[in-house]
């Protein structure tokens, strides 16, 4: 069977989604091994909350895994590893339980309470207090997409049949 086209998109996807999660994961290490005295909030915020400190800090080996995912199975979609589908299909589904877990988490430890003060500060603070909740969910939403959207095409009848065993001519 020829290969389809969305195994090297995926593939090609899987890499880039790779090295974007490479670079966050970068940027949280920093992020994490800043002084509680930052002057950053969400810094503030973690040392404040012990409980979000220690989610912040789990989602490094999380993201460290995903990534490691997204890579084999980037490299299996290219190559047309029999194994290739069900891999894909196992990182999707790890990577919607991460990220409607994170969302769900940040929703819990986080957008409620600054929601909280929000309602009792002046506008410019009430807008800054709003946009970083509302700016996590929505970078929460956007990050569901492409694993929401690489489970639908690996579960199509066409990439099942690609990654299946090979069937042999009508005699």
């Amino acid at each position: 069977m020829q290969r389809p086209v969305s195994a090297i998109v995926f593939g090609i996807l899987n890499f880039v989604f790779a090295a974007l999660g490479v670079i966050g994961l970068i940027a949280s290490i920093t992020l994490l091994s800043l002084p509680a005295d930052s002057n950053n909030p969400a810094i503030q915020f973690s040392h404040a909350c012990p409980d979000y400190g220690v989610w912040l800090k789990s989602c490094i080996p999380l993201g460290v895994l995903g990534c490691a995912l997204l890579l084999a199975t980037g490299f299996s979609l290219l190559l047309m590893k029999p194994w290739a589908r069900t891999a894909a299909i196992a990182c999707a589904i790890y990577l919607i339980v991460f990220f409607a877990g994170g969302m769900l988490i940040n929703l819990i430890f986080m957008d409620q309470p600054m929601l909280g003060p929000a309602r009792q500060q002046r506008a410019f603070e009430t807008v800054a207090a709003i946009g970083g909740p509302v700016s996590g969910t929505v970078g929460g939403i956007f990050w569901l997409i492409y694993p929401l959207l690489l489970l639908a095409f690996m579960l199509l009848p066409k990439a099942k049949a690609a990654f299946g065993p090979p069937v042999p001519p009508p005699a």
